[in-house]
């Protein structure tokens, strides 16, 4: 009966140790995981940052674009008013 006890425990134990390794590595598993989505969320953060001043960019440009074809019409205006007001002068 001692011999059966002693083999029972035996693979007790055995079972224990299997499962805390597979705990152990779900566990390390579970860490990679958890790290690799911190590098993408932070990689797509670092992505929407440059996204975003891309964006700032692209307005200050058109901005700026629309300006300046607003002051060439206006002077075009004004150059083609000089035009017109030489002819009557004559």
């Amino acid at each position: 009966m001692g011999t059966l006890r002693w083999e029972k425990e035996r693979a007790e134990r055995a079972a224990t140790e299997v499962t805390e390794v597979a705990g152990k590595l779900k566990r390390v598993r579970l860490d990679a995981e958890e790290a690799e989505l911190e590098v993408r969320v932070k990689s797509l953060q670092v992505e929407l940052e440059a996204k975003q001043v891309e964006k700032a960019l692209l307005a200050r440009t058109t901005e700026s674009h629309k300006g300046e074809l607003s002051r060439g019409r206006t002077r075009m205006g004004e150059l083609r008013g000089a035009d017109e007001a030489t002819p009557g002068q004559k």
